[in-house]
């Protein structure tokens, strides 16, 4: 009769401990299921737009537009040419910068310059010098870095590589961004060496500005118009005539793809962490983590070789698998021994039954 009451108690801790781990077993796959869910419904919302972001790469023009700089026009209007000159085509020069590569690394874009000079009977040289210029300039000793394009009477066309710094954080891929300002000196030099700024509002010798974008896998905004005199620092040699701004990001669904291949990697480790056995997990985890870190060589180009974002986000999914997986083997065999170093309610009851039988 006494036994009776105990066995029913030992029915009743059964039943709870069975119902412990059904509880946790329902619970994980609720948090999955809406965290499934969640990732499901930003796919669908995004879909959309990294589709015409492809759509619009790939049907797109291959090239920027081509913006002018300055204004545009063949030479100045006649009025503003001075009476001795009316007789002739006015002198000018016409340049056409574009960007045709960007050193991530050292923070340089290549700028192709190309063009043609009118110059007639000019006793003298002109000389544009392109300038990189930054904000910590002015506490920087020295003058900005720059390149100069010479060009003399004899001289009519012109085409040369120049290259100049930008500013940018290349480890924030695929969300980096790169700004340059340009200022613009135009000058005429003569044979003593003496060198005078030309105004922009000479009528007889003017400067014509285009900008054009050639990346591959960058867009260009801008450029905007800088206030000339504002970029100019007090030892400044150099009188600017023109100053613009520039910046470089990486095209939307390019963005786009990094997030949603690193979050739905992230997740499918997450899966298998938590919801496939132990056995199974251990055996596979080797090709899990050579399945995430595959995923660097579709987001990541060739040419990028060193610490992105996307690194650094792979790195923590594959720290998440192993750390998962060496918890997990840690506790089936905490489990397997019997023992209560960790304080577990179903395995405690289990330990119990065991030592009861």
């Amino acid at each position: 009769m006494g036994s009776e009451p105990s066995m029913g108690r030992s029915r009743d801790l059964g039943d709870a401990t069975a119902e412990g781990p059904a509880e946790g077993r329902l619970l994980r796959y609720r948090v999955a299921f809406f965290a499934t869910a969640l990732i499901t419904l930003a796919l669908v919302v995004t879909l959309p737009f990294s589709v015409k972001s492809v759509v619009d790469d790939i049907l797109g023009s291959s090239t920027g537009r081509v913006i002018p700089v300055t204004p545009r026009g063949s030479g100045p209007a006649r009025s503003a040419v001075p009476d001795r000159l009316r007789d002739r085509e006015p002198n000018y020069t016409k340049l056409h910068l574009a960007v045709i590569a960007i050193d991530e690394v050292q923070l340089t874009a290549t700028i192709r310059v190309s063009g043609h000079h009118r110059c007639v009977d000019c006793p003298w040289s002109h000389r544009v010098r392109l300038v990189s210029i930054t904000a910590d300039d002015a506490e920087a000793d020295g003058l900005p870095p720059s390149a100069a394009i010479t060009l003399s009477a004899k001289d009519i066309a012109v085409s040369e590589t120049v290259q100049l710094p930008l500013r940018g954080h290349p480890i924030h891929y695929p969300f980096d961004r790169y700004q340059m300002v340009l200022a613009v000196a135009y000058q005429r030099l003569y044979p003593d060496g003496r060198g005078e700024p030309i105004p922009d509002d000479l009528g007889d010798d003017r400067l014509f500005l285009t900008f054009q974008e050639l990346l591959p896998r960058n867009t260009m905004s801008g450029p905007v118009a800088a206030d000339r005199l504002l970029v100019r620092a007090t030892d400044d040699p150099f009188e600017y005539g023109h100053a613009f701004e520039v910046r470089f990001e990486r095209p939307p669904y390019v963005r786009v793809l990094a997030v949603m291949l690193v979050v739905l990697i992230a997740g499918a480790a997450a899966y298998s962490v938590f919801l496939r056995p132990l056995p199974d997990l251990v055996i596979n985890s080797g090709a899990l983590v050579l399945g995430v870190w595959g995923i660097r060589g579709i987001l990541t180009p060739s040419s990028i070789n060193y610490m992105t974002a996307v690194d650094l986000a792979l790195s923590l999914v594959i720290i998440f698998v192993l750390g998962a997986l060496t918890i997990r083997a840690l506790m089936f065999v905490h489990d397997e021994a019997q023992m209560s170093v960790f304080r577990r309610r179903g395995h405690a009851a289990r330990g119990g039954r065991s030592k009861t039988h």
